[in-house]
């Protein structure tokens, strides 16, 4: 494990940041609740909160737990977090932990051990809210501190416990998550961990804890206990990699003699539709770990489900005897892979892990000490390894990753089968005229300037496009580049740029396309090459603007320009409409088109009973999905069905009906 290269300056732009962000957030200053945030601009959608816990016990299914990638519905952990053991000078061990097994999030609330850190003097510390930045130029969030595209930090402690079990700890952790494609299948969790007691604390150690499980959702349902396929948590293989001469050398990487990473992977794949891997790799500690001579610096052990000790230190139990507790498990250095005395390791089950790393031997009051993982995911193994090496380099380089120019804000309008986008493309002068610093983040992304070189590096967009509801791969193998623009330089294709609409706006129109399909869209910039200082392009991210849309009309205004029409109609579930591929559905939908900017649709039985009431407001897209269910979520029977359009501008009533068959 070797420490991060310092990033200088950092600490009064940092502290001056937080209390930009605050006011910016909270006015009032009233102290939030928990908080849970998704990272969403690589190809890992991970929650973190601010009660030191990730992943969301796959209970949210309009928000990923550790999905991969993102949009495909492939999740891969169930719940995870941070476990800090110490001795108390009076001779106690205690382990406050974030996350342990727990059936569902009622139950893993009742063990949480730490919770959001509020200041009881000032309601508007900075440290009483969660924020998040970003370091791309055209984010809302932009701040040139950010240490990456999506910058999540959240302050918590061990306060909440009963005070004979306090530690007396406060955790800072920053989660980071990035765009361009050379790094965005990792997410690092960097934690600075302060002793905020008045007492000393002995032989500490880290580590972090989880309870990964790897499945598509659409095949298996972890939403719904009733479900007709249930999530599978007992078909997973574990196991850990460990840095040669510490580990057995079948479970080391010769090429990366110091690794320390825990894996996951689904037994069968579930038949081809999440064969991914997910591993959680130990990137550093600061200052150095201290262990006993012949130790190993990290403890690896990996137990089936309610397996977690039932104490912080050794315990007696009725029928096993004497047991190690969490801190023991974190201290004793042990590797539990393959087959051993104590179990098989090698089986497919419904493993929990815990890898930690220590000791510190002392931790004062008001000392820190830093521990950082980061949670990789990969196509196969060797993608795997390959992509926590990258997250290892990012590490060891002080969280730089190299960049270019960020992707532009996307906008999106609509006519029959087409869709436009539309995007600034900055400006080298504000709206008085003045010159705008070459940092300024307006000036992305045609105008943006290298870090690296302090020279404009802007070369060109690319345009991609994906035909479905769920992205299940790399979005870069499945999507199709269907235009790329390119500055005319001598350098490249020299294409020349999209032209400029009458709004200043680039524009790119696309047609051919199927009104109420799903399509996924992404404007991607990229750099020019530098041959003399040695540099590659460097693109932006495919998720840093990617957007979902379904082609259709524009709104109109009366019922002159086109009366509201049904699509498709009749409907039959399960048609190509819906499921173009012929295999997964995509969702039922009906859409009503050619709406005018703000209408009321109401949709009745012919006995005129009221079914759904749907609400459209939108100036630039004249259609609206209806998902076939009623008013309380209940599936609808075949039949005849009317519906009123009433135009809530003009008054204007439009009636029409629709044919549902089953």
């Amino acid at each position: 494990m070797r420490a991060p290269r310092a990033r200088p300056l950092l600490l009064l732009p940092f502290v001056l940041l937080l209390l930009l962000a605050v006011v910016r957030a909270q006015d009032d200053c009233e102290i939030p609740g928990p908080r849970q945030i998704a990272t969403r601009v690589g190809l890992i959608g991970l929650t973190v909160s601010n009660y030191g816990d990730v992943g969301n016990y796959l209970a949210n299914p309009s928000q990923p737990s550790c999905e991969y990638p993102l949009n495909s519905n492939v999740e891969h952990m169930y719940h995870g977090g941070l476990w800090i053991g110490a001795r108390k000078a009076d001779g106690t061990v205690h382990v406050s932990t974030a996350a342990q097994d727990a059936n569902g999030v009622n139950e893993g609330e009742e063990l949480l051990e730490f919770e959001s850190y509020v200041n009881p003097d000032d309601s508007c510390d900075p440290e009483n809210f969660v924020l998040e930045w970003s370091n791309s130029a055209v984010d809302p969030n932009y701040t040139p501190e950010a240490l990456s595209t999506q910058h999540i930090q959240a302050v918590f402690d061990d306060s909440g416990q009963p005070l004979r079990k306090q530690l007396g700890v406060k955790v800072t952790m920053r989660a980071l998550a990035w765009s361009p494609p050379y790094a965005d299948d990792f997410v690092i969790l960097d934690y600075a961990i302060v002793n905020a007691s008045q007492s000393t604390l002995f032989d500490v150690y880290v580590g972090f804890w989880n309870d990964n499980t790897v499945g598509n959702t659409t095949v298996t349902n972890p939403y719904d206990d009733g479900a007709a396929e249930p999530w599978n948590f007992w078909d997973d293989f574990d196991g850990c990699l460990g840095a040669v001469g510490h580990v057995p050398e079948e479970y080391t990487v010769p090429s990366d003699p110091d690794i320390w990473m825990m894996w996951e992977r689904d037994d069968d794949g579930e038949e081809g539709l999440a064969t991914s891997w997910v591993g959680n790799r130990l990137l550093g500690a600061l200052p150095p770990v201290s262990p006993p001579e012949g130790m190993p610096p990290v403890s690896y052990h990996a137990w089936r489900f309610r397996g977690v000790p039932e104490e912080d230190s050794t315990y007696v139990d009725e029928f096993e005897g004497e047991l190690p507790g969490k801190y023991q498990l974190m201290s004793d250095g042990g590797f539990t892979v393959g087959e051993t005395q104590e179990g098989d390791y090698s089986a497919a089950s419904n493993w929990v892990q815990m890898m930690a790393t220590g000791p510190w031997p002392v931790l004062s009051p008001g000392d820190t000490i830093r521990t950082t993982f980061a949670v990789v995911c990969g196509a196969d193994s060797l993608g795997l390894l390959a992509n926590s090496r990258v997250a290892q380099l990012a590490y060891e380089d002080g969280f730089q990753i190299p960049g270019g120019p960020p992707s532009p804000v996307l906008q999106a309008a609509y006519e029959w089968n087409t869709v436009k986008l539309q995007w600034a493309p900055g400006d080298t002068v504000d709206a008085d005229g003045n010159e705008l610093p070459r940092d300024h983040p307006a000036r992305s992304p045609e105008f943006h300037v290298s870090e690296i070189t302090g020279e404009p590096d802007f070369q060109g967009y690319r345009v991609y496009r994906y035909q479905g509801l769920d992205i299940e791969e790399d979005p870069y193998s499945v999507a199709t580049l269907v235009a790329q623009f390119d500055i005319v330089d001598g350098v490249g294709f020299d294409t020349g740029l999209p032209p400029l609409n009458e709004d200043g706006r680039r524009e790119f129109v696309d047609t051919g396309l199927r009104d109420g399909l799903p399509y996924w869209y992404s404007v991607v910039s990229y750099s020019a090459p530098n041959v003399e200082e040695g540099l590659p392009e460097f693109p932006s991210g495919f998720n840093e603007n990617a957007m979902l849309v379904f082609p259709g009309p524009a709104p109109v205004a009366t019922s002159s320009a086109g009366r509201v029409t049904v699509a498709p109609n009749p409907y039959r579930a399960g048609s190509h409409f819906d499921n173009p591929g012929g295999e997964v559905e995509l969702g039922r939908k009906i859409w009503f088109l050619n709406l005018p900017p703000r209408c009321r649709i109401k949709i009745y039985t012919v006995a005129g009973d009221l079914v759904r009431t749907l609400e459209h407001e939108d100036p630039v897209d004249g259609k609206i999905a209806w998902d076939v269910l009623s008013e309380y979520g209940r599936a609808i029977a075949s039949g005849l069905y009317v519906y009123v359009v009433e135009n809530l501008d003009s008054g204007e009533v439009q009636r029409g009906k629709l044919v549902i068959i089953k």
